[in-house]
């Protein structure tokens, strides 16, 4: 689409990073998810995939779109694990975003943005957690590229919650109700809280 068509049919050039996940549900006992994200604009054909990060509750993509809004379009961000994906119909989905219209317009240009993942439906029974962290730019206007919310490293800077595990690290209810910390790295299990 060059750049005076979409003008002219009212959309704007948007550019979405999806950063990263943080926390995903996991869905196997024994095994991690291979998680992917999908982002697409609702109600039209522009869909567009990540690359798949194996085996991690934290997949770190770092990969941008640029996409064609209109003004009353909406942009849904879903989180897949690939491992499930091809099994039955809705399998291997880890939660979503749905960014508004509205939304959409107070996100742009304000850097990265730690949104909650949420449930496709409110009655699927499957339990969601977990973060995406998404920017969203606006490519029309000679925008500036910088992300003030990442380091010179390219780190993340925004604060860490306190709750948050270490990464690697699962919370679980025993069968009696206490709470147990599982390590899948070194795959194993401690009752007190583990410290980043």
């Amino acid at each position: 689409m060059s750049g005076s068509s979409y003008r002219q049919q009212g959309k704007v050039k948007l550019r979405v990073t999806i950063l990263c996940a943080k926390n995903l549900t996991k869905k196997d006992f024994f095994r991690l998810p291979d998680a992917f994200a999908r982002i697409n604009i609702d109600g039209t054909a522009q869909v567009h995939t990540t690359e798949t990060c194996k085996n991690t509750l934290d997949p770190k993509w770092n990969q941008y779109f640029d996409l064609y809004v209109s003004r009353n379009d909406s942009i849904t961000v879903s989180v897949w694990n690939q491992k499930k994906i091809h099994k039955r119909a809705g399998a291997g989905f880890l939660g979503c975003i749905r960014i508004m219209s509205n939304a959409l317009q107070r996100l742009k240009n304000t850097g990265y943005q730690r949104l909650d993942l949420c449930k496709k439906h409110p009655t699927d029974p499957d339990p969601i957690r977990g973060q995406v962290v998404v920017s969203i730019m606006s490519r029309d206007r000679g925008s500036s590229d910088r992300n003030a919310v990442i380091d010179s490293m390219g780190n993340l800077a925004y604060s860490m919650d306190p709750n948050e595990l270490p990464e690697g690290w699962e919370e679980r209810r025993a069968l009696g109700g206490r709470m147990q910390y599982l390590n899948h790295a070194t795959r194993s299990v401690q009752w007190e809280r583990p410290t980043r």
